[in-house]
């Protein structure tokens, strides 16, 4: 085993045994710990491991035929590669190669395709194979063999008696008869609020807080428009949290009674006997990945561009996906996983209303960072319980729907949404929806949601403009305690009212926010919330309505019996500034010495973001929409430059988006030319944590 190998596990080992204990987390001070959880464990400890690693067996050069010469070499039985050892890659050359059918791996780990850049080498797809278990198809894909999912039912279900506070690293179940220490994932759920039993029974009935549901809204009970998101989670058990086994009290594998020593720590304050909670295992592939090469789904009908299923410490890194026929990256029932640094170009425009969507997400602690969605509607969808997640530094542009409706670019859907982090994203809007249940507990830290997207160059078909929805951050009935810290809303010249709240539709126009709004026009009607709001967290935002940052106290659910939050005092207020990051311990080496970390927020001045001049939805002009020079908005009027406030730098996705790749600053046009490495040429194998300090016994609650 090589010395990086050994100084990677050193630092899982110490990632793992102190991830939870008792230090000062990032967002101390400004979230209470009932509202916060540790986000620096999401991703891979210590990022991406495969930059260390050696090639195995000769470069596979570009030809037109079956995958199988891939997939052989991915599996060690090829020609060249049945010597192959853990933590290799398998290197493809450059140029294109036609292939009629997908490269799937199952079963396999600590292995990597590679290719020599997203402009080198090309992956071109004539047809997709069956992918996530026989539940989609995907044309590259890694996934376990283990063969367990939601509702398969899985073969191994345990009783979880004991071990249910916020923080705890220990659970105590029934059986630990078929764990592994160190290898077994551990899926935790329950039953929604107003359930118990297995299966469970009862009705949905609000509780009047942390309310986890799923069920249709009809008279006094349920909260969703269609219902539950079948097929993603046991029934009427839509709350997880998967966490890996590292040591049992009896040995791991006995069987009886055993206590698990979990990580991470348990994030979810309301585990609870009375809901029935369980345990159910999954064995995963671990350790693999893509990187620097183009998928083009152009010739198929793909569920998924690129698939992990099943599937910890996994990533892409450096990928275009182009034209994927829905999806264009799918990580299901995944934990720890890391995308980053990828382009994603027109996932499934054809489909109006069957959620296409640029990267759409599962599971528990995974990390989306630094990523281009473009052209597809939306450009991050939360499909199915996602907790913990990291979706951070992300651009997305044209988020297609080719009609009049401003579709937002962030996407919660599904009940089991809890504890993610929402970043430095710059996007069109954050919408916390209502159609299939219930998401809690989301942060929202240092983003800019604009509210707008211009119709001026046939992003929306025979519609002039995008007039409908066009509010920038919507959290309609339901979705409660949300915290928004530092984020800047809305288009100066284009949003002009501060919010709509507690009404009985969430389409409302030109606003700021829309908080508590109801569901109208459907069949199973969601009435308005006051929840929403009174136990919405909102501290140091800027929107362009009042052109100015508020510290507005009215603002801070200071007074709530549970899981409420003070005011900041000492950090983050309209005088100290706000921490750089709620899950970044420094500034990332991906980030260009060029651009100003962070790069926005209410301590933020002179940024450089600007917004092209002129009358808005005007063909063969950018007006409204950001950009960096007045040559970007050309042939159209001038820059009009620093909007926002001068809060905003562009991140660096967009100032790759805008500047290396030359894309128009509206989304409008056909797929770029994309280089990670000529993008962020400091990229390297990411950040290792720093060794922890001042350690107690005392786990943060």
């Amino acid at each position: 085993m090589s010395r990086t190998h050994l100084t990677f596990l050193f630092c899982v080992c110490i990632f793992f045994s102190f991830g939870t204990a008792a230090r000062a987390q990032l967002w101390s001070g400004v979230l209470s710990s009932d509202r916060g959880i540790d986000w620096t464990q999401a991703g891979i400890p210590g990022g991406i491991p495969s930059t260390s690693w050696t090639q195995c067996g000769p470069t596979i050069p570009a030809y037109t035929g079956s995958p199988s010469v891939i997939i052989n070499a991915l599996n060690h039985s090829g020609s060249g590669y049945t010597n192959c050892s853990a933590n290799q890659y398998i290197q493809l050359g450059a140029g294109t190669f036609n292939l009629s059918g997908a490269i799937r791996s199952v079963g396999v780990s600590n292995t990597e395709l590679r290719g020599m850049g997203a402009d080198q080498t090309h992956l071109v797809f004539s047809s997709a194979s069956t992918c996530q278990g026989g539940s989609g198809t995907c044309l590259v894909g890694f996934e376990s063999s283990d063969g367990t999912y939601p509702l398969m039912p899985p073969a191994n279900i345990y009783n979880w008696t004991a071990g249910y506070a916020k923080g705890s690293n220990t659970i105590t179940l029934s059986d630990g008869e078929n764990i592994v220490a160190n290898s077994t994932w551990i899926v935790l759920d329950q039953c929604d609020t107003g359930y118990t039993g297995a299966p469970c029974s009862g009705a949905s009935t609000d509780n009047g807080g942390f309310f986890v549901c799923s069920d249709i809204a009809s008279g006094s009970t349920g909260c969703a428009g269609n219902g539950p998101d079948t097929g993603l989670a046991r029934t009427h058990r839509f709350q997880w949290e998967i966490v890996e086994a590292v040591s049992c009290t009896p040995a791991c594998g006995s069987k009886g009674p055993t206590t698990v020593t979990i990580t991470p720590a348990l994030q979810h304050p309301n585990w609870s006997a009375s809901q029935t909670p369980q345990a159910w295992l999954v064995q995963p592939a671990t350790h693999v990945g893509f990187r620097n090469f183009s998928v083009d789904g152009s010739g198929t009908t793909d569920t998924a561009g690129v698939s992990f299923n099943n599937c910890s410490y996994c990533w892409a890194t450096g990928v275009a996906v182009l034209h994927s026929y829905n999806i264009g990256i799918w990580l299901s029932q995944d934990i720890h996983n890391q995308i980053e640094n990828n382009y994603v170009f027109d996932a499934g425009q054809h489909l109006r209303y069957a959620d296409p969507t640029g990267i759409k997400h599962n599971g528990s602690n995974n990390l989306m960072q630094n990523n281009i969605i473009e052209a597809v509607r939306p450009a991050f969808l939360a499909e199915g319980p996602s907790n913990g997640t990291v979706i951070a530094y992300n651009f997305t542009i044209n988020n297609y729907t080719g009609d009049d409706f401003l579709f937002g670019g962030l996407w919660e859907h599904s009940t089991g949404d809890d504890y993610e982090l929402y970043e430095g994203n710059v996007a069109n809007q954050m919408f916390e929806d209502q159609i299939h249940g219930t998401h809690l507990m989301e942060t929202f830290y240092r983003n800019l949601f604009t509210g707008f997207e211009s119709c001026a160059n046939q992003q929306c078909g025979s519609y002039s403009a995008k007039d409908v929805s066009t509010s920038a951050a919507i959290d309609i009935a339901y979705n409660r305690y949300a915290n928004y810290i530092g984020n800047i809303l809305g288009t100066p010249g284009f949003t002009n009212t501060f919010q709509s709240i507690n009404s009985a539709g969430y389409i409302v126009n030109t606003t700021a926010w829309v908080v508590g709004n109801g569901v109208t026009g459907t069949t199973n009607v969601v009435p308005p919330d006051p929840l929403v709001g009174t136990t919405m967290f909102r501290w140091g935002n800027y929107d362009v309505v009042s052109a100015t940052t508020r510290w507005d106290t009215s603002f801070v659910p200071s007074g709530l019996s549970q899981l409420g939050n003070p005011v900041p005092t000492t950090v983050c207020t309209s005088s100290a500034a706000c921490p750089p990051s709620l899950y970044l311990t420094s500034r990332p080496q991906w980030w260009p010495s060029t651009i100003p970390y962070p790069a926005m927020g209410p301590d933020v001045t002179g940024g450089n973001l600007g917004i092209c001049s002129g009358t808005l939805n005007t063909p063969k002009q950018f007006a409204g929409v950001p950009a960096l020079t007045s040559a970007q908005c050309a042939p159209g009027p001038a820059l009009n430059p620093s909007q926002w406030g001068g809060h905003v730098n562009a991140i660096p996705a967009m100032a790759c988006y805008l500047n290396q790749m030359a894309g128009p600053p509206d989304g409008s046009g056909g797929a770029l030319t994309f280089s990670s490495s000529s993008c962020y040429p400091a990229v390297s194998n990411g950040l290792v944590p720093p060794p922890p300090t001042n350690l107690t016994n005392t786990l943060v609650q």
